[in-house]
């Protein structure tokens, strides 16, 4: 148990480089799967340009999302 002293303490996490990219991909994916929905079909080659811009549009947004998590992530050390 620890006692309160009057400082503040916060959580020291290690960077996480796997789990953005899992997230990344779970939103392409679903992305995808909206799109695909919409065009009524799931294979991107036979979509039309109305259907692949929005997808471009959407997983470069992911991307710079993405990009910005792996940039907020501090790297701390361990205290020995």
């Amino acid at each position: 148990m620890h006692i309160y002293n009057g400082e503040d303490r916060q959580e020291r996490r290690k960077k996480h480089y796997i789990t953005p990219i899992i997230f990344l991909l779970a939103e392409l994916i679903i992305a995808w799967l909206i799109i695909s929905i919409i065009m009524i079909d799931f294979n991107i080659y036979k979509w039309t340009l109305w259907g692949k811009i929005p997808l471009f549009i959407i997983a470069i947004f992911f991307l710079y999302k993405t990009v910005k998590i792996y940039k907020r992530q501090k790297n701390y050390k361990r205290k020995v």
